[in-house]
């Protein structure tokens, strides 16, 4: 998958640093914990009984070692338990999306406003993301290629998520002339990195869905009265400039959806 060099934060800007543990520290961390305490245990034993040798040696010290990074992460959830920010669960609870996984502790969701439109008009993509995670996420998002929307290559950006933190990212696109009329979609592929740990759950976000190492959409967009034939115009510099904004912060008392309305009224001309 391309990455870009730039990565790209929301404005208006979100302070929030990463709290709480590196590591997630969760219940299988306990349950690896406490099963290598008692294997530990049980194999020092039997070599005391049956008499030491080299390999048991150091199939005990691995065991243990494996044990004590295990009660780590769960010794540094515990001590942090305290003094994490509520997640504002922007896309689940104020937007009513529904969410049925997140991608690595990001929620996300896909699809064109408008959706329903006549060819050679303008449209653009949104991009909805929210960081369920105490630590800072980067979401690796790759965008078609899709010739009749002008992304003769593949669009692939990266947006940087604070703690918490809910955006959108618009792409305007244009519908090319030509267009076939009827329904047609755009692929999206979704990747997120962790580039200062694991961390937290945040409190409040959405729990017991899948959470994915990628996530694939398919934003549709319907298309009527097209125009076969028509040339096939240059697209990408028509539509205009792309934009991330920030929805929510775990550091402010509740969402900033007035950026959404700001948003949502500025249709594309010719929509």
């Amino acid at each position: 998958m391309p990455v870009p060099d730039t990565v790209l934060s929301a404005l208006p800007a979100d302070p929030t640093p990463d709290r709480g543990p590196f590591h997630r520290g969760g219940p299988l961390a306990a349950f690896v914990a406490i099963s290598g305490v008692l294997a530990t245990l049980g194999a020092a034993l039997i070599i005391h009984r049956e008499g030491a040798s080299t390999w048991p040696v150091a199939g005990v010290v691995a065991l243990a070692v494996v044990t004590a990074w295990a009660g780590w992460c769960v010794l540094e959830r515990w001590i942090h338990r305290a003094g994490l920010p509520r997640s504002h669960s922007v896309l689940a609870g104020c937007l009513g999306f529904e969410l049925p996984f997140t991608c690595r502790d990001v929620a996300a969701t896909v699809f064109f406003d408008p959706d329903s439109l006549q060819a050679g008009s303008r449209t653009r993509l949104l991009c909805f993301v929210e960081n369920h995670a105490a630590r800072q996420r980067v979401a690796h998002f790759r965008i078609g290629p899709h010739r009749e929307l002008g992304l003769l290559e593949t669009h692939t950006v990266a947006l940087r998520l604070a703690p918490g933190q809910a955006a959108v990212y618009s792409l305007p696109l244009a519908i090319a002339p030509g267009l076939r009329d009827g329904e047609h979609d755009l692929p999206v592929c979704l990747r997120v990195k962790k580039p200062s740990g694991t961390g937290a759950r945040l409190a409040g976000s959405r729990r017991h869905i899948f959470d994915v190492r990628r996530a694939r959409f398919a934003a549709p967009f319907t298309v009527s009265r097209g125009e076969p034939g028509a040339p096939l115009p240059d697209l990408a510099r028509e539509a205009g400039e792309a934009r991330f904004l920030t929805l929510a912060s775990v550091s402010e008392p509740g969402p900033r959806l007035e950026e959404l309305e700001t948003l949502l009224a500025s249709r594309p001309p010719h929509a």
